[in-house]
Parts: C-alpha cells; structure tokens; sequence
C-alpha cells in the first residue's frame, strides 16, 4: 500500500497545477459531505456561507468560507470532531500544539493522517537523493532519555523509511543541552545528515568555525519548526560545505511544503492540503505577493480543519523550475508578531544584516524585539564583554535599519531561552503580544 501511494504521489507531482488544483476541489467536495453530515461545528457554518452541499464547490465558491482560527478552535472543542471516522482511517490519536503563539489548542487525527505523515517524510529523503543507509543526527526537543552527554541512539530512520527501505542509524540530543556540548556530541556521531532548527545550526556553525571542528562526513543540513534565514544557509555552507533543505508543517495539519529539489522555494503538498495566501481583502495573491496563509487539511475526517489561519505570511511563487506542478512558495516570512511596527501603523518585515553584526562583534545568540512603538531591544549573549565602539557600531548599523522613529538599545544576557517546543525566534514584536494578552 505505501508502494502505491508513493507511486501515486510520484505521478501526481508532475501534473500540470491546474489538474493539481481540479484533483483537489474533488477531494475538498467528498470531505465537505462528510463534515456536513459528522461534525456539529460546521453545519451553522457552512449554511451561512452557502456552501450547502447542492452542488460542487468551486473556487470561487470556497473564498466565502470564513478563515478558522486557532480561537475558534479553542471554543468550539469537541463540536469539531467528528461522529464517525471510517473504518478505513484507522484510531483517532489527539495531541496539542506548544502554544508558541499564546493560544495553545488540541487537534485530533486519524492513523490514515500519520501514515501520509510517514509518505511524505520519506518523499522529502528521496527528492534530495539522500543515502537511507547513512547516520542521521537530530538535535531538537524531546520528552526524555536524550541528555547529553549520550544522547540517544535507535537502529533505524524510523518507520516512514524502513517501512519499505533499509536504513542507518539516528543518534539523537536534547535541545537543552549547552552548544559546547552539541558540538563535542556531533565530532563523536560524525553524522552524515544533521537535523535540527535553524537558529541552532547556526550557532553550531559558528562554534565549529571558532573552535576549528569538522564534520568530515556531512552531506546535508536538515531543518525545520523556524524561519530559515539566507545568513543561516550562509553559515552552513561556509563552515561545513553543505546545503539546507527546510521543511514547512504544523502540528495541526502536519507537512505543508518541502523545499524543492535543487531550490530553495517550497512546494506545497497538495496532495494533502490546499493551501491559499491570502492578501487583507481576503482574496488570493499572485506570484510575487505576500499574504496570510489558509490551509485545508484534505483528508484529516477525525478533526477537519477548513481554512485554517496558521498566522504565518508567505510569499507566492511562479511555476517550479524542476517541472512540478506544485504551488510554489517562494518564502516563508514568519508570523504577525514577527513584523515590526511604526508609530503610523505600518508594518516591516525586519532584516537586520545579522552577517554584519557578528562582524562588528563577537555575538553568540541575539534576539530583537520591539517592546514598545518607539524601541528596540537587543538583546545580545556575546562571547566577551562589548567594548564601548563596538556597541556603538551595533546600535549605528541596527538603526539604519528601522524607521528613524524607533530607537535601539543593547541588553547584553547570558543566555536566551528557547520558547515552548525548543523553537527560537531571533524578532518578536512584543507590543502587539501585551495588548492580545491584555
């Protein structure tokens, strides 16, 4: 059965996007029949948008549907699930997401769910070409048995793989460990593949590079759960020789694109959800255009989600090179507390020239947020204390890059934490978390 189903996924990727896009409106349609008739939350929901099931719902038709929110998730709870699963899809397994966005909600899924999971993560391994017998070493948070300094260690790549391939082994560490131990822990595993989030790689690409380490047999970074910055490819190619390939997915509605083959774009996984960016009026960007991503998990039946707003912004791309007719995005920019706000209202999506800044001086971890309309905060673990020309040549080259009416000022920390899940953001604009949380 997986046999087939790669197969299916290996023809369908190179249809033309629109027999992609006819594929997937006939699957929305029968997933619609059986929410109307199984889930309570979207009865209400789909007559008032006239979606009554009378006929087939067009494109057109589906940007009357409102947006999900992770709110209305929150308030509808057991309303959005369903009555009755098919057989065929197996237990309902449900799970919470880390609230990095301060609302935290509980989804529910089927083991058809996790099985297209499994498919699309050995899809990933084979459009990199990557050799399944190697060693794979992943560094991220895990519930327990990971510490340093040994880490932990299973025979294989997991199910997704040897399901139908023979693979190596994956060594695996807990991110709470120092990066000092990370780095002594890889030289030990000397893993051909690394797995881990962006902001880690890139501080283990620069401890390697000050401390004069090698990973003599990496072939490849691997990354996923944050934003994927250009300094971060950067560092990684500089450091260790390699490439990034990124992953984007959610844990409600699980992978929604990889990174294409021989690119740095995504393509969505349509096979399994639609995705729609979205500009402030509510109607779909062309290439070139950012806006809000919606996305439809096809076959999730235990927990339908229809239109939901991850929170995240991208932007659109045009056709792929490699000949894919997936949609394409071309970037992913992060999330609405990501953006940096004037004192008019108007919104930026910081670049911050973080190359040029450990240039000016040694810095270790930074993150920037906006703590009020008028300021700045970096805050800054550097690797000795700052002379008084270096903080100033920080402060100079930060406030070229924000509005002339936001000021920065340097908070020089020891350390900072991870938020829920491990993950790391290196901007946050905290005004707009104060007033959701007031």
């Amino acid at each position: 059965m997986r046999l087939a189903l790669l197969h299916q996924l290996e023809t369908n990727q190179w249809r033309s996007p629109a027999e992609i896009r006819q594929l997937q409106f006939r699957q929305l349609n029968r997933l619609l029949h059986h929410v109307s008739n199984t889930v309570p939350f979207y009865r209400q929901r789909l007559h008032d948008c006239g979606l009554t099931g009378e006929r087939a719902v067009t494109p057109e038709d589906w940007l009357r549907m409102p947006p999900l929110t992770r709110s209305n998730i929150q308030k509808a709870g057991e309303s959005l699930i369903s009555s009755e699963l098919p057989p065929e899809h197996g237990k309902i397994t449900r799970s919470s997401t880390s609230g990095s966005t301060g609302t935290p909600v509980t989804v529910a899924s089927s083991s058809l769910n996790q099985l297209f999971w499994e498919l699309v993560t050995l899809r990933e391994h084979l459009w990199h070409d990557r050799d399944l017998t190697a060693t794979m070493a992943a560094i991220r948070r895990i519930p327990k048995g990971a510490s340093y300094p040994d880490g932990y260690k299973q025979q294989s790549w997991g199910r997704s793989v040897d399901a139908i391939f023979p693979s190596g082994p994956i060594h695996a560490l807990e991110i709470d460990a120092s990066v000092a131990q990370q780095a002594e822990w890889l030289t030990r595993v000397n893993p051909t593949y690394l797995r881990g989030y962006p902001t880690n790689l890139l501080s283990l690409a620069r401890y390697f590079r000050d401390n004069g380490l090698k990973l003599p047999k990496l072939k490849q970074c691997l990354t996923f759960g944050e934003l994927l910055h250009s300094h971060v490819r950067e560092a990684c190619r500089e450091t260790w020789g390699v490439e990034i390939a990124d992953t984007y997915s959610s844990q409600e509605l699980g992978y929604i694109s990889l990174q294409a083959p021989g690119h740095e774009h995504q393509l969505v996984q349509a096979d399994f959800v639609l995705v729609e960016v979205i500009d402030s009026a509510g109607q779909p960007c062309k290439p070139g255009e950012v806006g809000r991503v919606v996305a439809t998990s096809l076959h999730n039946l235990a927990m339908p989600l229809l239109r939901y707003e991850i929170g995240d912004f991208a932007e659109v791309g045009g056709p792929c090179p490699t000949g894919r007719g997936l949609p394409v995005l071309t970037r992913i920019l992060g999330r609405e507390r990501n953006m940096l706000v004037d004192r008019e209202g108007n919104e930026y999506w910081p670049a911050f020239g973080v190359k040029s800044m450990t240039k000016i001086a040694p810095i270790n971890q930074f993150q920037l947020a906006q703590v009020t309309v008028d300021k700045v905060e970096a805050r800054l673990v550097p690797a000795r204390p700052l002379s008084e020309e270096e903080a100033g040549k920080l402060i100079a080259h930060l406030s070229e890059r924000l509005p002339g009416t936001v000021s920065v000022e340097l908070k020089l920390m020891e350390e900072i934490p991870r938020g829920a899940g491990g993950k790391y953001e290196d901007f946050v604009n905290e005004t707009k978390q104060r007033k959701k949380d007031g």
